[in-house]
């Protein structure tokens, strides 16, 4: 049985609806419906390799990180999600096979959960949400292949200053550590790299 829907919903879930699909208030309120609230204390795993994905999650409140861990046990963070932001594994999602990443809450968290069968259903109660999650699915490829791009070619600096400027609130939130393995960087590198970047003359 579906747990009811509280009435705090993060409001950009219903900006990014109205603002890419055109959904009416009646059509959110229908959405809503189909969603299923998962409560992930601090610490706790939601998701970890070799199970299947059975829902794609909307983060309404908390912190959470989605990593992998290398052939020396060693954590790669691949990417971060915070309030509005939606995280899970698409691929073990879409075709029902075991995930390789793991998805850990960094705060107490709160997730709306899509499950394969809810999104059929909704796909097929409102075919506009396909192309919103088309959408979103393209625009996190092209956001994955610019970060790729960047690991591959950018230095520790750009890197870091490009996520001061894309995701500032981030470095209020998450453990100096995990932004420093998602940068792929080691903490003490990163902490040289602040030091330098705050005492660097402003230019005027």
């Amino acid at each position: 049985m579906k747990a009811a829907i509280p009435t705090n919903i993060h409001p950009g879930l219903l900006r990014s609806l109205q603002q890419f699909v055109g959904f009416t208030q009646s059509e959110y309120e229908l959405f809503c419906t189909f969603l299923e609230v998962c409560h992930v204390k601090k610490k706790e795993i939601y998701l970890q390799p070799g199970k299947i994905s059975h829902a794609t999650a909307y983060v309404n409140k908390g912190c959470l990180r989605r990593y992998i861990l290398d052939d020396h046990a060693k954590e790669i963070i691949v990417n971060f999600a915070i309030e509005d932001w939606w995280i899970g594994d698409l691929e073990s999602f879409v075709h029902q096979t075991p995930t390789i990443y793991y998805i850990q809450a960094l705060e107490d968290s709160e997730l709306f959960l899509l499950t394969r069968s809810s999104f059929s259903a909704l796909c097929e109660e409102i075919p506009k949400y396909k192309t919103f999650h088309d959408e979103k699915v393209q625009r996190n490829h092209y956001t994955t292949l610019k970060r790729l791009a960047l690991a591959k070619s950018g230095t520790p600096e750009e890197k870091y200053l490009l996520l001061m400027k894309e995701q500032p609130q981030l470095f209020q939130r998450i453990p100096l550590h995990y932004i420093a393995s998602y940068l792929g960087i080691e903490p003490e590198s990163l902490s040289r790299l602040r030091k330098r970047l705050t005492e660097k003359p402003q230019k005027s």
